[in-house]
């Protein structure tokens, strides 16, 4: 089936079948090999992208779910590395391996997005 879909601000079409999950048309399709595979079961967060300005699995998000939505990933994030968190995540020696760290890094982007002052209380009755 024939999907439009608009990634990082950019609109286009994809071929792909009803059920393919999001990440791979970003990886496998689009070439967008910012967004990692990790556990497929929407566990690790490692294939986090902004869907609509919401956080979401892309291992779970199949495409028919995605399309005609705006989607960001850490490539249009910021493209050159310079958004805020990648800048802070740099300056508090975050980065190990990197291969969670752009889902990590999506996931508090949507976070700041909601809650520009968060704390460290998650008022879970923990």
């Amino acid at each position: 089936m024939t999907y439009k879909m608009t990634v990082n601000g950019h609109t286009t079409t994809v071929d792909a079948p009803v059920d393919m999950p999001l990440l791979w048309v970003l990886r496998d399709l689009l070439k967008l090999n910012g967004t990692k595979y990790g556990c497929g079961i929407g566990q690790c967060g490692a294939c986090t992208v902004h869907l609509n300005g919401k956080a979401v699995r892309s291992c779970l998000t199949p495409v028919s779910a995605a399309a005609n939505q705006p989607i960001l990933t850490i490539e249009g994030l910021s493209p050159d590395g310079t958004h805020p968190l990648q800048v802070a995540w740099e300056q508090t020696d975050v980065p190990q391996c990197g291969y969670c760290q752009a889902g990590q890094i999506m996931a508090a982007a949507a976070l700041l997005a909601k809650n520009l002052k968060p704390t460290d209380i998650c008022g879970c009755g923990r």
